[in-house]
């Protein structure tokens, strides 16, 4: 007697090998059998007659630590409805762990409020631990973020490193790696990690290579710059021979939409050459970004409170608005999304609100910047759609969120959400794969699946085998359909029909039903 038997479903088993007609046992979360079951019996029957039956989508890059949407809202239902039974947080250089002094907490200012934050842990273990108490409805994985152990030993200060500093990270990522962590993220486009030389990035990779962990990588520079920034990344692959990950590989601003292909032509040399290199991006146009990231390098230089203190001088103020004029980005298109609480600024497009104004869209980025503090996140209009194709159909890309998660209940009442958070996956299904026919099938799903687990390490996830963990979707694929807009992102995809995690359905018959049977994912030691 079996727990569960999905019958009759067309199984994508997420290797990127071609479909066929099965059936699939689940016992005590693990799939125990595929075949043909006719005639054994199960506790519980679902019939997949014309439906595909897919391993749980892996979500690489996630943002529901940092967006702090984990503890306000452990359903998280616009990911569920998405396929998502995995989530991977800790990304872009910023992680909940671990926080051993009040300086480490100021990496997540970006994202949340941390005057209303909490925490009550300060290793990694003990953050898996308390994550683990909340019964989360899908599973969860961390990176440990670079940024976040470097406030915590240089403050608000930005600088390079000291030996004594280099020795005491070094301690510190093999800790965390030691206690569960699946590898480090860098965000090398913010403030305090500007100052992080290639030494730095070197000692990094390093320390990785020794814990078999993945060394991920938001790149210094996405415009006019991107391709030496690239460099950077991959001659450290190439001195230490990590397995690395480069996070929303894209190329900002139409001035630069050329270099993409050069940086694609890159990864793909490096993988010639035998180096495990793979990059992710969303499927939308739009980025999710914070803003002071578009200023000058000099105006953030020092961190926060200098920036600020630079663009609250007059002079220095009408200096920056000059230079953002050369900037490869039309800021006026730019939406405000998150950071201020205004309800007649949020959710408008800073032309609009220039114009209200009588200032300048460069005037108004400033003021934006400074009557937030420097939190701004904005939604811009600024990638290509061509470059989009060319890494959807790029053999080393995975397709993420960059996201976090929400339910339609819980919603944050000061932030406009980007549609990813509801339709990334169903949007690369539905958008590129039956309609444009970019990806087959197969190939789409592995890249949401068995690729992004694989790549990360995750044990016995990704892949419908026998012994494998139970996370399984089933979708209707003439259904299956993105809701969400930039102009009504808050409307949850269709089409993903049942969802189990750990065998255990989340999603049934398209309901919600409100069971949390999430793991939290730890990586083994070495």
């Amino acid at each position: 007697m079996h727990d569960l038997i999905i019958e009759n479903g067309t199984i994508i088993d997420g290797s990127g090998d071609e479909q066929y007609v099965a059936d699939l046992a689940i016992n005590d979360g693990v799939i125990t059998e595929i075949g043909d079951l006719r005639g054994e019996h199960a506790q519980k029957h679902v019939d997949a007659s014309d439906h595909y039956v897919v391993p749980g989508f892996v979500d690489l890059s996630n943002r529901s630590d940092v967006y702090w949407r984990l503890f306000r809202d452990p359903l998280m239902e616009s990911l569920l409805r998405q396929g998502i039974t995995t989530m991977i947080c800790g990304n872009s250089g910023s992680s909940l762990a671990p926080i051993y002094n009040k300086d480490m907490l100021l990496s997540l200012q970006k994202w949340s409020d941390i005057r209303k934050i909490n925490v009550g842990w300060e290793t990694m273990r003990e953050f898996l631990d308390a994550v683990e108490a909340l019964h989360l409805s899908m599973n969860f994985a961390t990176f440990v973020g670079h940024g976040t152990l470097r406030r915590g030993l240089t403050g608000d200060t930005m600088r390079a490193l000291k030996p004594k500093e280099m020795h005491a990270l070094q301690k510190h990522i093999t800790q965390s790696l030691t206690e569960g962590a699946f590898g480090v993220s860098l965000g090398l486009v913010y403030t305090h990690e500007q100052k992080t030389t290639a030494e730095e990035l070197t000692m990094i990779a390093q320390t990785i290579e020794k814990q078999r962990g993945l060394f991920v990588a938001h790149l210094r520079n996405e415009d006019r710059d991107v391709l030496e920034a690239l460099d950077e990344i991959l001659s450290v692959a190439r001195l230490t021979n990590v397995r690395t990950h480069i996070t929303h590989l894209k190329a900002v601003g139409s001035k630069n939409w050329s270099l993409m292909s050069q940086a694609l032509e890159a990864i793909e040399q490096m993988r010639a050459n035998g180096f495990n290199v793979l990059f992710d991006l969303y499927p939308y146009n739009y980025t999710g970004s914070v803003l002071y990231t578009f200023l000058p390098e000099w105006v953030t230089d020092g961190g926060r409170a200098m920036m600020l203190g630079r663009l609250r001088t007059p002079q220095i103020y009408q200096h920056v608005v000059k230079e953002l004029r050369d900037v490869d980005v039309d800021f006026g298109t730019a939406i405000v999304a998150h950071g201020i609480s205004d309800n007649n600024i949020r959710g408008k497009k800073i032309a609009t609100l220039a114009q209200a104004q009588n200032k300048t869209v460069e005037e108004l980025v400033l003021d934006l910047l400074i009557a937030s503090e420097g939190r701004v996140i904005v939604l811009i209009d600024a990638l290509s759609e061509e470059n989009l194709i060319r890494g959807i159909s790029n053999p080393y890309s995975i397709v993420t969120t960059n996201a976090p998660g929400y339910s339609l209940t819980n919603i944050d009442a000061h932030a406009t959400v980007h549609p990813r958070s509801f339709g990334s996956f169903p949007r690369l299904l539905h958008r590129y794969v039956n309609q444009q026919k970019i990806l087959s099938w197969e190939e789409a799903i592995y890249k949401i699946s068995g690729k992004p687990a694989q790549h990360v390490g995750l044990d016995r996830r990704g892949l419908l085998r026998q012994g494998y963990y139970a996370d399984i979707v089933v979708i209707d694929p003439m259904r299956v359909e993105d809701c969400a807009t930039i102009q009504k992102p808050l409307q949850y995809a269709r089409g993903i029909r049942d969802v189990f995690v750990n065998g255990i359905p989340v999603i049934e018959s398209a309901r919600l039903t409100g069971i949390r049977p999430g793991h939290v994912l730890r990586k083994t030691s070495v």
